[in-house]
Order: C-alpha cells, then sequence, then structure tokens
C-alpha cells in the first residue's frame, strides 16, 4: 500500500495541493502564535508582557487548532470521496478496509510533512510581525526579543500532523468499511448519507453556541472581557455546528430557492436544483468555509463595534484587558477569515475541476460551454444563498446575546455597512472561484476530459 500511496500522490498532484495548501497555511498559522509563547517566557520579559504574550497564544491557538483541523478535514474528506471509484476497485481487487486507511494516511503524512516544513519561515516572519504589531500598538514593551522556540515548532510540527492523522484516519475508515457497491454508486451520483455521529456532533456545536449565548445574556452581564469572550464561543460553535450540518441545509435549499432558480434559469436551474438535491454531501464542502466565514467574521466584528459603542457611551470603561482583547478580536478574525476565504477557494476549485468528465458528457449530449457556465452559476448561487443564512444566523448567536449585555437590547443601533462588506467577499470568492474553474475545464474538447477522468 506504501508504493500505491506515492503512486496516486504522483498521479493526483492537483487533489494533493488541495491539502497541501489547507495544511500549509495551518501550520504556518499555529507556529506564528506559538511563537508569542517562547517569546513572552524568555529572560527578562516583564509580567505583564508575558501575560499579553501567552495569552495571545492560547486563546488564538485554542480556536485556532479547531478551525485549521476543520479545514484539513473539509478538505481531506472532498478529496477521498472523489476516489470513491479507486477504493471501489482496490477492494474488489482484495484490498481489506485497514490497508486503504493504511494508504490514505501514508498519503497524508508525506503531503503533512512537505507542507509543515515549507511553513516554518512562513509561521517564523508571521509571528514575527504579530511581535512588532503588538510593540507599535504599545501593547508590549518596545525592545522585547522575538523567540521562535520549542512552542512554535511543537504546536506548528505536532499539533498539525495530529490534526491531520486524525482526519486521515476518520476520513479513510470511512471510506474503506463502506461495501464496493455503496462506493460505486457514490462515485457516480455522489449520493452518500451523512453519518450519524456527524449528526450528532453538529447538534453538540449548535446546544454549545445556544448554552454560550445564554450565559451573556443572563449571568454574565457587565463582565468585560470575559462576555466577550464567551459570546465569541456562541458564534463559532453555532458556525460549526451548521457546517457539520451543511449537506441536509444544502438539501433544505435545493427545495426552496431551487424552485427560483428553476423558473428564472430553465434548463440549467433545472440542472442546478437537481446536482444539489443529489450531491449535496459534496457541494456542502464549498458551503462550509462559507459559514464558517461569514458567522465568525460578521458576529466578531459586530461585536467589536458594540464593545467599542458602550465604551464611548460611558457604559463599559475600558481596561488594559480589554484592548488585549480588542487586539485579540481583530487577530483572530482576520487569521480565521484569510483561512477560511482559502479554504473556500481551494474547495470550490477542487471540486469544480473534478467534474470535468461530467462537464464534458453534458456537452457530447448537446450542452452548450454557455449552458453550462450557467449550470454552475445557479449552483453557486443557492449555495452562497445557504451559506449567508446560515452564516448570518451564526453571526446573531453572538451580535444578539452580547447587545443585551452591553446595551439592553436586542437589536443594535448599528449599521449593515460590515455584513455588506462579509456578503460582498463572499459572493466575490464563491462566484470567481467557481466560475473560473468552470470556464477552464471547459476550454477541453469532451472527449480528452472523459478520457483524462477515466
Amino acid at each position: 500500500m506504501f508504493r500505491i500511496a506515492l503512486s496516486s500522490l504522483r498521479l493526483r498532484k492537483g487533489s494533493f495541493a488541495a491539502t497541501f495548501l489547507n495544511v500549509f497555511l495551518g501550520a504556518a498559522i499555529l507556529m506564528a502564535f506559538s511563537s508569542l509563547f517562547d517569546t513572552g517566557v524568555a529572560d527578562g520579559v516583564s509580567a505583564q508582557d508575558k501575560k499579553t504574550l501567552t495569552t495571545m497564544c492560547y486563546v488564538v491557538n485554542g480556536w485556532g487548532v479547531l478551525i485549521v483541523a476543520f479545514g484539513i478535514a473539509a478538505t481531506l474528506n472532498l478529496t477521498v470521496r472523489q476516489r470513491s471509484n479507486e477504493i471501489a476497485l482496490l477492494k474488489s481487487a482484495g484490498a481489506v478496509p485497514s490497508q486503504i486507511t493504511r494508504m490514505i494516511m501514508v498519503e497524508t503524512a508525506v503531503v503533512t510533512l512537505l507542507a509543515a516544513v515549507a511553513a516554518l519561515p512562513v509561521g517564523y516572519f508571521a509571528g514575527k510581525a504579530v511581535v512588532n504589531m503588538l510593540v507599535s500598538t504599545k501593547q508590549v514593551t518596545r525592545g522585547i526579543d522575538y523567540h521562535f522556540g520549542v512552542m512554535a515548532l511543537g504546536n506548528g510540527l505536532g499539533i498539525t500532523f495530529l490534526a491531520a492523522a486524525i482526519a486521515a484516519y476518520v476520513t479513510g475508515r470511512r471510506a474503506a468499511t463502506i461495501s464496493t457497491r455503496e462506493a460505486l454508486v457514490s462515485s457516480v451520483s455522489g449520493s452518500a448519507k451523512m453519518t450519524k455521529k456527524r449528526i450528532a456532533f453538529g447538534i453538540v456545536f449548535l446546544l454549545l453556541g445556544i448554552d454560550a449565548g445564554v450565559l451573556v445574556s443572563t449571568v454574565l452581564k457587565d463582565r468585560g472581557y470575559i462576555t466577550m469572550s464567551i459570546a465569541g464561543e456562541a458564534c463559532i460553535h453555532i458556525s460549526i455546528g451548521l457546517a457539520l450540518l451543511s449537506p441536509w441545509l444544502l438539501r433544505v435549499a435545493s427545495t426552496l430557492v431551487g424552485s427560483l432558480a428553476r423558473g428564472f434559469g430553465g434548463t440549467p436551474g433545472y440542472l442546478a436544483q437537481a446536482n444539489i438535491r443529489e450531491r449535496a454531501n459534496r457541494m456542502a464542502g464549498v458551503l462550509m468555509p462559507i459559514i464558517l466565514f461569514v458567522g465568525m467574521a460578521a458576529g466578531s466584528l459586530y461585536m467589536q463595534v458594540l464593545q467599542n459603542d458602550a465604551v464611548d457611551a460611558g457604559r463599559l470603561v475600558r481596561s488594559q484587558d480589554d484592548k488585549n482583547v480588542e487586539t485579540l478580536n481583530f487577530v483572530i478574525v482576520s487569521t480565521i477569515a484569510v483561512f477560511a476565504a482559502i479554504v473556500l477557494i481551494n474547495l470550490a476549485v477542487t471540486a469544480t475541476v473534478y467534474r470535468r468528465r461530467e462537464f464534458g458528457q453534458q456537452r457530447l449530449v448537446g450542452s452548450t460551454p454557455g449552458q453550462v457556465v450557467r449550470t454552475v452559476g445557479f449552483e453557486s448561487a443557492i449555495i452562497v444563498v445557504t451559506g449567508l443564512i446560515a452564516g448570518t444566523i451564526a453571526a446573531l448567536a453572538s451580535i444578539i446575546p452580547f447587545s443585551i449585555a452591553t446595551a439592553d437590547k436586542a437589536v443594535p443601533d448599528i449599521g449593515p455597512g460590515i455584513y455588506l462588506i462579509v456578503v460582498a467577499v463572499v459572493i466575490v470568492l464563491t462566484f470567481a472561484a467557481n466560475l473560473g474553474a468552470t470556464r477552464r475545464t471547459l476550454r477541453e474538447h469532451p472527449l480528452d476530459a472523459l478520457a483524462a477522468a477515466a
């Protein structure tokens, strides 16, 4: 299986490039913020500077590990699902589930090793840039020496490998244990059902988010940065819960929004609705980062605006901890937003390029390239609308409780500017990635596309 894994890496460079990019970015993020701990515990650092640096390390890495692992798992899940036919053939040739799982884990280990090593210089300079930013905003003392040591390497390499290994094992085990018939059907239709574990985890995260929101609006009022931190957990938990349930959300959306697509789009609209309904599990890979991006970016940014308004109105007094939390919010939001945006582009392009055989078949039966592009456009529209609605719900799970806690009202007096920017970014990224990859794929002759995908 080791030789097969290496051969698969050589022949599927495009699919594994998606995993490489996500692991690379995840490792760089973890290294950068873990280096703050190395800097904070070095000799000659004051107690206040140590507290600021180590707190930022703990908070960012705590949520960073979860989001990075989620992104890696989503990418692996998509790429392994795209290989259902290959896995079915291996099983029919006599491969047992443990061998298939080991093959996927070996492939992931090689990609993770290359990505983590490549991320070392990026993590180093990114961490140094964060320390310089903290110095320039006077949150740590000028002249502090930057250190990139054991914590940075341990977290960046160790946690990245652990997250990738767990994701590879779970994904590989799932792919290896389904029957050959189910794998062949899934490779054609993409209609595999959500597992009970995935549904259970989704519900658990939703309940955790609801619990955090209730706590903020009741017993944690006027607790400064603690109130804001717990409110932030609400949108993160709800975002992850809805992302885990994204295949179900897409099926619901294909029923509700799909009728509009049929009415306005004709045949391309009808095909878009049918594709999403039948391949919700695969297309959910693009929906998940949209939910995470909208929920976390809009939720965190609006909470910071509410916090600033409360300080300006005299309802709150800004402490040093509050200032640190403000910096943390912007750092976390920008980091996670960039990661989620890149994951979104990565998954959208990977999922679209994989459909080259499908596009070739459509053209051979009479569809024009324009009709194929319009079909993908309607699919993208349904995915974007679903992601915006789910992400908005996740953001409101933080905004409403935090508004009650700081202003004693559920609807804050804030304009829609931030939300409109977030929406615009999602629309541009999703349509640019999907339609751009589709147009590039359609440059091939239909017969060449069928031969290449065979």
